[in-house]
Order: structure tokens, then C-alpha cells, then sequence
């Protein structure tokens, strides 16, 4: 126990969709690994929305762009450690500052207008998204796989440690889907996208 928890704490610490602009509307996959091409169609061109909304898209995908370092082949607890502490970190670290940066661009952008605030919404949430699912995936170590209770405590921490993801996702993903009902019908399937997604998150502890 000792082993996982060293491990938890060191995770603790480090703390484009389809465009059609005219015709029948993509709505998006609610089912898809989180990712800008999950996103439904818009119903403008890109280039219409504000420079700022499509500096904000830009940082979004830059975002999905930070695939997780693979684990230790050997899943040893000491490699595993080593590896949450460098490599996962490390990560963890660039991936935060590209959310957050794209966040702040995303949030600004949705002042401008009732259709990008329903399209914020969901790339903020995607992009949470992402990050909870990456962290609850994290491999148990082949160490600890066949102690079941202390496999259980590695995975509630990790389940832990993406919980606040998961809560942002959730209120994007809903913010979304409440601007949807009040925004043009051209943009309905976004909010049925939203609402979707929202149903299908992992809930905070399992």
C-alpha cells in the first residue's frame, strides 16, 4: 500500500470536427475517443468565426496533440514510479498549460457570440475530457495486479486525481447543451452532442 500511495503522490503533484457550411449537419460522435474530429459539423465556415474563437480551436487541437508516454514495459512498481515522476509529469504538465491557454481563448471567445459560446462549451470539454480519461487509463503495475485491494486504492486514486477533469468536462459539456435550447436551430445537434457526452462520462468514483 505504501508502494501505491508513494505513486499516487507523485501523480497528485504534477498537478477538428467536420466543418459544413451548408446541407445536412454532422452530429458529431459522443462515442469517440475525446478528440476536435468527435465534434459535430458547424454551420458556418470556420474562417467566419472570430479571430480569437479560431485562436482558441487552434490551441484545442495543439491540445490533443500531447499523446501519454507509454508506461514501462516491464510495469515494475520502481519503473512505474520513476515513470509517473519524469515522463508522466512531464506530461501532465504540458498538456495542463496548452488546456488552460486554449481555456482562456475559448472563454473570452464565447463572449462574442451566442454560436461560439455553444461551441466552446464543447471543445472545453472535450479537451477535460481527455485528460481524466488519459489519467483513469493509467495501467495498474504488474506488481500490485494481483494484490486486489491494493489495485483497488491505485485505481480510486487515480480515479481521484481525474475527478476534477471530469467535473469540468461536465459543466462544459452542459453549459453547451443549455446554450444549444436558447441558440439557433442550426446549431441544435451540438447541444444534443453535449448532452450525449455528458450522459456518457464516467461518473466521479466507480
Amino acid at each position: 500500500m505504501q508502494r501505491v500511495l508513494c505513486i499516487a503522490a507523485i501523480v497528485a503533484g504534477a498537478c477538428g470536427g467536420a466543418e459544413v457550411a451548408g446541407g445536412e449537419r454532422e452530429p458529431g460522435d459522443p462515442y469517440a475517443e475525446p478528440s476536435m474530429t468527435a465534434l459535430p459539423s458547424l454551420d458556418v465556415p470556420r474562417e467566419e468565426l472570430t479571430e480569437r474563437m479560431r485562436f482558441g480551436w487552434t490551441l484545442a487541437e495543439e491540445s490533443f496533440q500531447h499523446p501519454m508516454p507509454p508506461a514501462p514495459p516491464s510495469g515494475e512498481t520502481a519503473d512505474f514510479q520513476r515513470w509517473a515522476e519524469h515522463e508522466l509529469r512531464e506530461w501532465l504538465e504540458r498538456k495542463s498549460r496548452t488546456v488552460e491557454a486554449a481555456r482562456r481563448e475559448l472563454d473570452q471567445a464565447a463572449e462574442e457570440s451566442h454560436r461560439q459560446r455553444i461551441v466552446a462549451g464543447a471543445i472545453v470539454g472535450l479537451m477535460y475530457e481527455d485528460v481524466a480519461r488519459a489519467l483513469r487509463d493509467i495501467p495498474v503495475p504488474a506488481e500490485i495486479q494481483h494484490e486486489p485491494e491494493i489495485a483497488a486504492i491505485f485505481r480510486d486514486v487515480l480515479a481521484a486525481q481525474a475527478a476534477p477533469y471530469l467535473e469540468h468536462a461536465r459543466r462544459a459539456y452542459n453549459a453547451c447543451h443549455l446554450n444549444a435550447e436558447g441558440g439557433p436551430e442550426s446549431l441544435a445537434h451540438w447541444g444534443r452532442f453535449c448532452e450525449a457526452r455528458w450522459e456518457v462520462l464516467p461518473p466521479p468514483r466507480e
